[in-house]
């Protein structure tokens, strides 16, 4: 039985969270989500899938870019779910950042367009991401393709900052793919540079082969981590297909389902109230 640490899925309520983006959506994922749905979303998969033998063990919550991150931090305090082993907060870095003390670490959003480009090369970036690194506390990376190189110098400028790349990158296509490989390279390079995978579109059997066979090129096996990006992964793919190509991939390697996740997030047991 191989188990299951998510490093990177969501949960919200549209009722009850300001979420701007799902406007622009097809409406298909504007819905409540909670830590049951994704509990049961494994269990169907474990159903589904006798064969493959999972244990789902729990997760990181990555933050949602809601338009109220103060109601955020809010709803994930008063989460006590045994499944959620850490959470990846939002917030502006730079040197006067504010972060809930419970965070296991930060993300602000690089790929959206209200983040402007070359944001991650910003003075007040590079030393929140300073002073991240001297709190030991790990930067999600969600960054726009051909904006990889602007990540890669700023990871160059703090080599001691752990930084976790989000869905391999946002890599989609064979292009990207193709464009991006010397890049994925300089950045597997870097030892507290971890990627997470995650991301892509599973219909292109021949391109997620190349896809994987290129960060596990790049990358040491221990600084790649298993992702679903639960529930936004139904918009280009479905955690069934995912998560088989995963499991066949990455047989009984508890480094890539597990450990890596604990030692990139510091996931100790959790004590809940």
């Amino acid at each position: 039985m191989q188990g299951i640490i998510d490093s990177h899925f969501h949960i919200w309520d549209p009722a009850t969270q300001p979420l701007s983006w799902l406007d622009d959506t097809d409406g298909s994922i504007t819905r409540r989500y909670d830590m049951d749905c994704l509990r049961r979303a494994y269990d169907a998969y474990c159903k589904r899938h006798p064969d493959n033998e999972i244990l789902f063990m729990g997760g990181v919550y990555v933050e949602v870019d809601t338009d109220d991150t103060a109601l955020e931090d809010r709803l994930l305090s008063e989460n006590h779910d045994p499944l959620l082993l850490a959470t990846s907060m939002r917030s502006t870095v730079g040197p006067a950042m504010r972060v809930p003390l419970y965070a296991h670490g930060v993300r602000e959003p690089l790929h959206t367009a209200s983040s402007p480009r070359g944001r991650c090369l910003q003075e007040d970036f590079i030393r929140g991401l300073r002073l991240m690194a001297e709190k030991d506390v790990p930067f999600d990376a969600c960054v726009r393709p051909n904006e990889l190189s602007n990540l890669a110098q700023a990871c160059e400028r703090v080599p001691e900052a752990t930084v976790i790349i989000n869905h391999v990158g946002n890599i989609t296509d064979r292009r990207t793919l193709d464009d991006s490989a010397d890049i994925i390279y300089r950045l597997g390079s870097m030892p507290n540079v971890y990627v997470k995978i995650s991301g892509y579109p599973t219909d292109d059997e021949a391109f997620v082969s190349n896809l994987l066979n290129l960060v596990q090129s790049a990358f040491s096996s221990k600084r790649l981590l298993y992702a679903s990006n639960w529930p936004v992964i139904s918009m280009y793919s479905n955690l069934d297909s995912h998560l088989s190509i995963l499991l066949d991939r990455f047989a009984g390697d508890d480094d890539f389902f597990i450990n890596n996740a604990r030692n990139a997030y510091h996931i100790t047991e959790r004590k809940t109230p």
